[in-house]
């Protein structure tokens, strides 16, 4: 059971409660997260094997294809719908992982499939949240990037106020912007420490394999397709292994400042209170 003492929380706190969390609950997160890189993965590999098929199918005169035009239009129309598959079980995923978050902040036994069967349709509403927030974001970068880092720091727990409040969109940007105010220094360090940890991830598990295909393609060589499926493999283990931490680290951070803010320590032991049945009285002899 982790420690579920709900108290304010530096900066320093809140990370290596993201760390401890995620180490002691490694399995759980890596199971909610897979799921779309796993589709994502299937993607990648069929797509390596067709194109080292039409490499080693087609004439040497190149005169005939060896895929007609309805294949390679069902190929890209099966990968738009793929795509669209992968960008709702994006959504779905950010909203299991703050709920698994949630019930074990607040110790709670948290599952794979427990914190699924809560997301329903919310998923679409990550999605379009997600959508809203990068648009601002966007605009913020257009004048001059500081108001874009600003606005991406003060919207960033707009997803766990939707899910864990069951909030609209709109709600929860504007919901998001008062739990961040004054805090958006401290929450650019935790952005700042994803990109790190993204960024190491990829260089372990990627760079080898990158290199390879870079340095085949600047001399003109094939890549074979076992070296083309090792590729996707290791993109494959560092986004599951990676992808869970930024949403633990913003869940938590989402509470931080409900317990800064709007004292939810207390309002949560109040409820616990209420909710603990209260002995009956032992009636008179």
């Amino acid at each position: 059971m982790p420690d579920i003492s709900l108290r304010p929380m530096t900066i320093g706190e809140v990370l290596d409660r993201t760390f401890s969390l995620y180490k002691s609950n490694f399995w759980l997160f890596v199971g909610i997260s897979a799921l779309p890189f796993v589709l994502l993965l299937l993607l990648n590999v069929g797509m390596a094997a067709i194109g080292s098929a039409a490499s080693t199918v087609s004439e040497p005169t190149n005169l005939v294809s060896p895929f007609s035009v309805a294949a390679i239009g069902g190929v890209i129309g099966g990968a738009l719908v793929v795509g669209i598959l992968f960008l709702a079980l994006i959504g779905a995923t950010q909203a299991a992982t703050i709920f698994a978050v949630s019930d074990l902040y607040l110790g709670i036994p948290a599952t794979v499939r427990g914190a699924y069967r809560r997301v329903g349709l919310k998923a679409f509403r990550v999605l379009l949240l997600l959508f809203v927030v990068g648009i601002v974001v966007g605009v913020g970068f257009l004048l001059l990037i500081v108001p874009g880092f600003i606005l991406l720091c003060r919207t960033s727990v707009a997803v766990p106020v939707a899910m864990l409040e069951n909030t609209k969109v709109i709600r929860s940007i504007e919901r998001s912007m008062e739990l961040t105010k004054g805090f958006a220094g401290q929450i650019f360090l935790i952005l700042l420490l994803v990109w790190v940890v993204n960024g190491v991830a990829g260089a372990i598990f990627q760079f080898p394999f990158l290199f390879i295909v870079t340095s085949a393609a600047i001399a003109h060589k094939k890549v074979s397709f076992a070296i083309l499926v090792l590729q996707h493999l290791a993109e494959f283990v560092s986004q599951v292994l990676v992808g869970p931490i930024a949403t633990i680290a913003f869940s938590l951070m989402y509470y931080n400042l409900r317990v800064r803010k709007e004292a939810f320590d207390i309002q949560h032991l109040m409820a616990s209170m209420d909710a603990t049945p209260v002995p009956s009285a032992p009636s008179a002899a």
